[in-house]
């Protein structure tokens, strides 16, 4: 059984370190909803706040770095700014909750062909502003599993991709989840079309949650 777990292990690294050198980056404009129930509580006050469809209009950016260096992990970069729903306050008014979110990923690739595999861990980390019947201010870092895969299609110069950062334990769930189209327009320049859900399932500490965010986005993407 170890020495399987050598084999693994050893493949993992050989798998990331066959790469050459790559980047990319990709940047989206994203319209997402909101529905589902929040609850802050800040020095004894809370809000709670129900949305039921709100929308917003924002961009997301993504970046990546691969290297042929042996056993270092390589490295992903995803942010998106300040995203605003309003919703019903728990006493017939209105609040407004605005989140952002810079998600700093480490994965190896296990496959890089006509199919492609990564695999690592992420940290999300979530800043949010709650304005209305109440003021309040909160930031969270969440750890979280990577995974991506993607399939290029043949004939076509189309790539079919998904990713997804899961962390779930005691009842409790984070997900984001992202599926999306890249057609490569020309030297690497892509356009891309895709769906994004976030879900975010939590009963902890200060915070009560059953939100779940998601919609579609549209983009360009470089790849090298």
């Amino acid at each position: 059984m170890k020495k399987a777990l050598l084999v693994l292990c050893a493949g993992s690294v050989m798998a990331s370190a066959s790469t050459l050198l790559g980047f990319g980056i990709e940047a989206d404009y994203y319209s997402p909803e909101a529905k589902g129930d929040f609850r802050y509580t800040d020095n004894g006050v809370s809000s709670a706040t129900h949305f039921n469809g709100d929308d917003d209009s924002q961009y997301q950016v993504g970046l990546y770095l691969e290297h042929p260096v042996p056993m270092l992990p390589n490295l992903r970069a995803d942010f998106t700014p300040e995203t605003s729903f309003s919703g019903a306050d728990s006493i017939a008014g209105t609040n407004t909750v605005k989140f952002s979110q810079i998600d700093t990923t480490l994965y190896y690739e296990l496959l890089d062909n006509v199919v492609d595999l990564d695999i690592g861990l992420s940290g999300k980390y979530v800043k949010g502003d709650v304005s209305g019947t109440v003021n309040q201010s909160f930031d969270v870092i969440i750890p979280m599993v990577y995974v991506a895969a993607g399939v290029k299609i043949p004939v076509l110069p189309v790539r079919l991709d998904v990713d997804l950062k899961y962390v779930g334990y005691s009842g409790n769930s984070v997900s984001d989840m992202r599926l999306k189209a890249a057609w490569d327009v020309f030297a690497g320049l892509e356009a891309v079309a895709g769906y994004r859900y976030e879900s975010l399932k939590l009963d902890e500490n200060d915070i009560y949650s059953t939100l779940k965010i998601q919609g579609p986005f549209i983009g360009v993407g470089y790849r090298f």
